[in-house]
């Protein structure tokens, strides 16, 4: 769908710079004041009862009976052209999505001629399994009556029947895309048929841009439009290219009421060249849909609609308040837990330190009872040394501390105590003195130890 819409706008941008090998006359324009207000390019916007015009297709699916019409003068410098037409819409029961209509058109010029049309139309919606489009394919034809008159041969009007068909394609992204072949008529004495190729973008619900590709036997021209909707779509500003009546170029200008179900429409074309010129025009149209709501019952509808789209909007705000709430309220109270956990497990690694630290002691005390042991033993198995001739005993200087002592490989704190205080039971002095020089209750090896005066308990 997207690859097709883009080969016919490219189909479009390039009918811009196209040159009409003739200008266009009273049997080629076509009524509606929508459509003249946004510059003739209509068939892929589609949507009145004056789509019959541009896009059979244009009406499947229709919801309401809808009656209008339509009221008009162009100005030429070949004589100023009158028109108007009557239009009758409604949908058909027997068959699902599909719309009959019916609608008379008669148009005058001074120096023109005159034509009158008496059409009937048919159109539906058809799923196409084929193609992958996100809506079903608008489809419909328009069987007609046409009778023309040339302006040099008053009163000898050509009677012909003739067929228009037209297919259109929407999108749910706002893109619509339509081809129609109209004019399929006998004995008019005019070029035929018209082949239009259409393409309309809505944006945002509110801006839209369509143009019109329209090209028949010696004439090509490209359909430029826009349309801003305003107020919910109760005011309707629109502007593109107007219609080329005897080769003078325009610029239309239109707006439109919707005061459901009434809807008002009136488009202006003013000469480029200057409004002193013979040339621009107006038309007015009026279109009536049975059974649709009021204006303002669409306001009040769409403004309840929008209340309780907030109202909604402020409950799953509510609820996701009062989710997160509980979240929190449970990582809190998870949060709790942990510090409770965490408080008995700093409680368990402290008792397990002190029972470390009981155990290191005792086993100090085990590797020294140990080491005394076996110095006794070797005590006792060396032989008695003889007794020695007694000599004059000397008085001991005393001691000075603290003192200094670099451990030697088998040295322990009960022995040092043993030996520098004659108590081992003293041995804790050294270690408090020396704390960080003690490794697993022993003296590091090599470590140079202070021992401090003797305390006695």
């Amino acid at each position: 769908m997207r690859a097709f819409s883009a080969r016919l706008w490219a189909a479009l941008l390039l009918a811009v710079v196209a040159t009409s090998a003739r200008a266009s006359n009273f049997n080629d324009f076509a009524p509606g004041a929508r459509a003249m207000g946004m510059g003739m390019a209509f068939s892929a916007v589609a949507d009145d009862p004056s789509a019959m015009f541009f896009n059979p297709a244009g009406l499947a699916n229709t919801p309401y009976t809808q009656t209008g019409m339509d009221v008009g003068r162009l100005d030429s410098p070949n004589g100023p052209m009158t028109f108007g037409d009557l239009t009758y819409v409604r949908p058909y029961d027997p068959v699902n999505t599909a719309t009959i209509g019916a609608a008379y058109y008669g148009e005058r010029q001074t120096f023109g001629g005159s034509r009158d049309e008496m059409l009937f139309n048919y159109a539906q919606q058809l799923k196409v399994p084929q193609l992958d489009l996100s809506q079903p394919l608008s489809v419909g034809g328009n069987f007609k009556f046409n009778n023309v008159s040339q302006y040099r041969a008053p009163g000898n009007g050509t009677l012909g029947i003739g067929f228009d068909g037209g297919v259109l394609a929407r999108s749910n992204f706002g893109l619509n895309t339509a081809l129609t072949v109209q004019d399929l008529t006998t004995n008019v004495g005019e070029p035929r048929p018209v082949i239009t190729l259409g393409n309309a973008y809505t944006w945002h619900h509110w801006l839209t841009l369509a143009g019109d590709l329209r090209v028949r036997n010696n004439l090509t021209e490209f359909y430029p439009g826009v349309e801003g909707s305003f107020y919910q779509g109760l005011l309707k500003v629109r502007m593109g290219k107007g219609f080329q009546l005897d080769g003078v170029h325009t610029i239309a200008l239109g707006f439109g009421v919707d005061f459901s179900p009434v809807q008002i429409d009136v488009a202006g074309e003013l000469p480029t060249a200057g409004i002193n010129r013979p040339g621009g025009g107006f038309q007015a149209s009026f279109n009536y849909k049975f059974g649709a709501p009021s204006f303002t019952g669409r306001f009040i509808g769409n403004a309840a609609a929008q209340a309780e789209e907030l109202k909604a909007e402020i409950a799953r705000l509510d609820q996701q308040r009062k989710d997160l709430a509980a979240q929190a309220q449970t990582a809190r109270v998870q949060n709790d837990i942990a510090g409770g956990q965490l408080k008995v497990l700093e409680a368990r690694v402290k008792q397990l330190q002190d029972d470390y630290r009981g155990l290191a002691k005792q086993k100090d005390e085990v590797e020294y009872r140990i080491q005394q042991d076996a110095v006794e033993q070797r005590r006792l198995d060396r032989p008695q040394p003889q007794p020695m001739p007694l000599l004059h005993k000397r008085r001991k200087p005393r001691p000075r501390w603290p003192r200094i002592h670099v451990v030697r490989p088998g040295d322990t704190l009960r022995a040092l105590a043993q030996a520098y205080y004659g108590d081992p039971n003293l041995w804790e002095q050294i270690y408090d003195a020396n704390a960080d020089k003690i490794d697993r209750g022993l003296p590091q090896e090599g470590a140079t130890l202070t021992i401090p005066a003797p305390k006695q308990p």
